[in-house]
């Protein structure tokens, strides 16, 4: 997957998400982030450094379960949320607030979309 499919998946604004990635073969193929939110270096290295601190634990995870992890982005702690679509992708949802319950909203929002583009 790449940045220009990501966006065609998820064409719509996405309500409680400032970042979105997914990573094949240990590395980011695409990425989105909320409009409000700049998209340059500095940002994309900023969360894809929480991402790179738990990478190595993530061959243990279960398929089908969404996990969580609390992370702090400028200050504030939101939720990273992780879910492993295949063997070596990973979706991972950077919430917009700590509300545990954003969880379910981003899975179908966000994560249900890219699992079928991966089946």
């Amino acid at each position: 997957m790449n940045k220009n499919e990501l966006n065609e998946i998820l064409n719509k604004p996405i309500k409680h998400a400032e970042a979105i990635f997914v990573y094949e073969g240990g590395i980011p193929t695409a990425y989105k982030f909320a409009p409000y939110v700049p998209d340059n270096p500095d940002t994309f290295f900023k969360y894809v450094s929480h991402i790179d601190r738990i990478y190595q634990h993530l061959k243990n995870i279960s398929f089908n379960k969404l996990y969580h992890h609390k992370v702090r982005i400028d200050n504030k702690l939101v939720y990273m949320f992780v879910y492993r679509v295949k063997d070596d992708v990973y979706v991972f949802v950077f919430s917009d607030s700590l509300d545990i319950e954003l969880g379910h909203i981003l899975f179908e929002q966000v994560i249900k979309p890219i699992i079928s583009y991966f089946r």
